[in-house]
């Protein structure tokens, strides 16, 4: 289906543009009937022409009550503008523009300087310029500033074809090349963010991998769930409605080194909760990978060997820096397991906590020693072990 392309101008209609348009602006749209007031002001542009009449600066779509439900939503609900846009009708720049304009003054920041027709004034341009030359995203300087998304792109445009002619580096990238929902993809950069969805993977291990901000990834993977769906085809692990059932790869899983080293230490009858600490791996998971080799085992005429007692243990004193102490500490873990074997991966770890631990104590040299480090230093002959003072005035006594 081809795109619709409006007709093009006669030359009736540029004499009457280039006629009246000067004194009338925009208003000539009554002469000009199939014209709308866009046109107009576009074809006026590119003719060069001026105009001396002042057309009424545009009405926000959001006023009164309606924005401060929607200032509201953003500040103390966290609704994206998008989903502000979808409460009120309009679409998500007519959202932002109009919470983020409201937001200047209220937060104490000082509009950019405007004319009495509501142009920018030159020391208005040259503030936003300092903002576009500091990196700072589109979404910031519309807040500082009080300018609309479209006002930021098009200053932006300008400036970098300035300074090009003179030779000058172009600007940094919206955000200082940091990603974020607001910086402009490449065909090449949303092509690879499809490519790892049709992969399995979840949006936030292919925001991490594309270098692309998650709510990027995430309306890249809506839009191509609804072509998916168009062709009778889904994500995989996931049903039509792009709901996902089953995770390609997560942080979370148990990697197959571990559960072979778990089977290992079962059938060397070494109790379920003492091989899940060292492995680290959960305990509900360790007893459920239990029962699996057992149910294979039976099958085979075999029997799973019975544990050695005692079964629960805890982390040798001994070794401070292992196993991981909580869920996050395991995630992390677990994290070092993709490119690393289990040995490389827990030598890592154990190195590493101990040279956080030895930063701590240079930075706080006073600080109380833990038990674990008063037991290193009496067992390597540092310091000794004496025994207790006599304190006379807490002894009872019995006057004769």
């Amino acid at each position: 289906m081809t795109a619709h392309k409006a007709a093009r101008w006669s030359a009736r209609e540029l004499a009457t543009l280039s006629a009246y348009y000067p004194a009338e602006g925009r208003s000539v749209a009554t002469r000009l009937p199939g014209r709308s007031a866009h046109a107009i002001q576009v074809k006026a542009h590119k003719l060069g022409l001026k105009t001396t009449h002042t057309n009424p600066a545009p009405k926000a779509r959001l006023r009164g009550d309606a924005l401060e439900e929607a200032i509201r939503l953003r500040d103390a609900e966290r609704w994206s503008f998008a989903a502000i846009g979808r409460q009120f009708g309009i679409c998500e720049a007519s959202a932002s523009n109009a919470v983020l304009i409201a937001l200047c003054a209220r937060r104490r920041y000082r509009p950019a300087e405007r004319d009495r027709k509501g142009r920018l004034t030159p020391l208005g341009i040259e503030r936003l310029r300092y903002a576009l030359k500091k990196g700072l995203k589109g979404v910031d300087i519309q807040l500082r500033l009080g300018v609309s998304a479209a006002c930021v792109s098009e200053q932006r445009r300008r400036y970098d074809r300035e300074l090009i002619s003179r030779g000058k580096a172009p600007l940094p990238p919206p955000g200082g090349g940091e990603a974020y929902s607001g910086a402009k993809l490449s065909s090449a950069q949303r092509k690879q963010v499809e490519d790892l969805f049709m992969l399995g993977l979840g949006t936030a291990k292919v925001s991490e991998r594309a270098g692309v901000s998650k709510t990027s990834c995430i309306r890249i993977r809506q839009r191509l769930v609804r072509r998916l769906r168009r062709k009778g085809e889904k994500l995989p692990g996931c049903d039509t409605a792009g709901v996902r059932h089953v995770h390609a790869e997560s942080t979370r899983f148990v990697t197959d080194e571990q559960k072979d080293l778990l089977r290992a230490m079962l059938l060397d009858r070494v109790p379920v909760r003492r091989a899940a600490l060292e492995l680290a791996i959960g305990g509900s998971t360790a007893y459920r990978i239990r029962d699996q080799l057992a149910t294979e085992l039976t099958s085979e005429g075999q029997a799973l060997p019975s544990p050695r007692l005692p079964g629960r243990a805890r982390p040798k004193a001994n070794d401070p820096f292992w196993p991981p102490a909580n869920p996050r500490e395991i995630y992390a873990f677990r994290k070092l397991l993709g490119t690393m074997s289990f040995a490389e991966a827990k030598a890592h770890w154990q190195d590493t906590l101990r040279e956080t631990r030895i930063a701590e104590q240079q930075a706080k040299p006073n600080a109380p020693l833990t038990f674990e480090e008063q037991l290193a230093k009496v067992a390597s002959g540092e310091v000794g072990i004496t025994r207790a003072i006599v304190r006379s005035h807490l002894e009872p006594r019995i006057a004769a």
